[in-house]
């Protein structure tokens, strides 16, 4: 099991639960988890974590519409994550909480996070932080 992707797992879709995800969020659990300090290696992980994430079917990728629902990209994963991918290295700047794209959890999801959620060894310590 890989802790960090299981702990940035965990988090993302907690965050799902309560309320529509957006691709911020889940760079700031990537940033926390994995620890890495160059920007690309933390987008790149990021991207690979949202693509796991499709392929296993816990979350789908979508965005906010004016009327403040939420619209399901009906899109292969692989141009879903070329999308993000591209909108993402054309911003030329840091990204910002509500921009490219956004999550909801699925019915598996909500499943695989009352599993997660019930692993010690998933368990967050705010006083220690796993380094591996």
């Amino acid at each position: 099991m890989d802790i960090r992707y299981e702990k940035t797992k965990l988090n993302i879709l907690a965050w799902c639960i309560e309320d529509w995800t957006p691709l911020f969020s889940v760079f700031s659990f990537v940033e926390e988890f994995y620890h890495y300090e160059d920007l690309e290696v933390l987008k790149n992980t990021t991207l690979e974590i949202v693509k796991n994430l499709l392929e296993e079917g816990v979350i789908e990728a979508g965005f906010l519409q004016k009327d403040n629902t939420f619209k399901v990209w009906d899109k292969e994963i692989i141009e879903i994550i070329k999308e993000i991918k591209i909108k993402w290295d054309n911003l030329g700047r840091e990204l910002y909480p509500h921009e490219i794209v956004w999550f909801d959890i699925t019915e598996k999801g909500k499943k695989e996070f009352e599993y997660l959620n019930k692993l010690p060894e998933l368990e967050d310590d705010p006083f220690y932080r796993d380094e591996n």
